[in-house]
């Protein structure tokens, strides 16, 4: 009506045979509606607003959590590549808190336990202490083929003559450092150092099929990085100093020794005491390295000059002993050819053809270059005049006796 819209109530007031007599009220209804249009505003201004307060309370509680777990898992990475020092700080009492101190606890038990790890790899060998953590810690052992290795350290009275302890100590640290450094790399492992003698063993706790190898390439780059120390020493006004190896390859007991409270982990057994006495033997032969039979058997890439054959203090038969001289691939001809030389001397002595075999050595020592060579077959020569003034009982097959260490 009139272009607007109106509301309209028809409230009747009588009614007759003329008709019927109503009021018609009308009122605009774009009045009417004012009020809801102004409460669906407010409305509408309420949702927006809630909904923003909303979302702002979302995204706040939301970092509230995911910055501490975001913090948690760096943490865990930084524990997986091995920095046990991490800590995760959160300061809250929930939940997440509750986790974040028990993740603390955890990088913290796991730094003891590497701190144990890395002093049990210092006391022993890392190869020794991963055994120790991997199992349960029991005494006893198991049969194994393993490959002896003693070295000792000569003159080492000489270089503590007149030198203060603490001296003493930082020389002899620097000379096993080295050695050990040899050991570990071949793949050996330090069994126990014994003042200045060191005991390794190659083939446990693990084996690599070529331990024997291994354990003949170590005593032969300790020989050589000996060289080098005593070039060191010398400069510093030091006396040389010399080794004796000796290395045995038998089957032998490994495993846990010693009482419920305090163990070792270690080999026992005959070939072990074989090993040391062919260490002493060095000293009589005036050379490096002195390995048995079995070793050279089990090393066959390696090329050895036969020494002797001994029966050792506490030992019933006798034993073949060699020296190892380098692979057989690296060796001159003329080296192997000494080797046939000195191995037919040796035949001579045995047939006590005391002539051939002194002229055959007398031969070699003048061709010979090192020291050790020479000192060798002046051994030798020495041996065959002690045999000519006391010849060997009838039925003697070459062995020598040795009735001390």
């Amino acid at each position: 009506l009139m272009g607007q819209r109106w509301v309209s109530a028809a409230i009747p007031l009588s009614e007759s045979v003329e008709g019927r007599v109503m009021v018609l009220l009308q009122r605009s209804l774009a009045l009417e509606l004012a009020p809801y249009y102004r409460l669906r505003v407010t409305l509408l201004l309420l949702f927006a607003a809630g909904l923003l307060l909303s979302t702002v309370a979302a995204v706040a509680i939301a970092r509230s959590v995911t910055r501490p777990v975001l913090d948690l898992a760096a943490g865990a990475r930084g524990i997986e590549e091995g920095d046990y020092s991490l800590r995760v700080e959160i300061d809250r009492q929930d939940e997440i808190g509750r986790l974040a101190g028990s993740f603390n606890e955890m990088a913290e038990g796991l730094e003891e336990k590497e701190r144990v790890r890395d002093l049990l790899g210092k006391v022993v060998s890392t190869a020794v202490a991963e055994e120790l953590l991997s199992k349960e810690i029991e005494l006893g052992g198991e049969e194994r083929v393993v490959t002896i290795l003693f070295s000792d350290v000569r003159n080492f009275t000489s270089l503590c003559e007149g030198r203060s302890p603490r001296e003493i100590l930082s020389l002899l640290n620097l000379y096993l450092t080295e050695v050990s450094a040899i050991i570990e790399r071949h793949g050996g492992v330090v069994d126990k150092y014994i003042g200045d003698a060191v005991m390794a063993l190659f083939g446990a706790p693990l084996q690599h099929g070529d331990d024997a190898g291994r354990a003949v390439a170590t005593a032969l780059g300790m020989r050589r990085a000996l060289v080098q120390l005593n070039d060191g020493f010398s400069k510093r006004g030091l006396p040389e100093l010399g080794i004796g190896i000796g290395i045995n390859t038998d089957l032998v007991v490994v495993g846990n020794m010693g009482s419920e409270d305090r163990l070792n982990y270690t080999v026992i057994g005959d070939g072990v005491n074989l090993a040391s006495r062919l260490e002493g033997l060095t000293k009589r032969y005036g050379i490096s390295v002195i390995a048995s039979e079995s070793t050279r058997r089990a090393a066959p890439e390696f090329a050895f000059r036969e020494l002797d054959r001994v029966r050792v203090k506490g030992k019933r038969d006798a034993v073949r002993i060699f020296e190892p001289l380098g692979l057989t691939q690296s060796l001159s001809a003329d080296a192997l050819a000494d080797l046939e030389r000195f191995a037919r001397a040796q035949e001579l002595i045995r047939e006590r053809e005391w002539g051939s075999a002194g002229a055959e050595l007398q031969r070699l020592a003048g061709r010979a270059e090192g020291d050790e060579d020479r000192c060798l077959y002046r051994t030798y020569l020495e041996r065959i005049e002690s045999y000519r003034a006391e010849p060997p009982p009838a039925g003697w097959d070459g062995t020598v006796e040795y009735k001390s260490k």
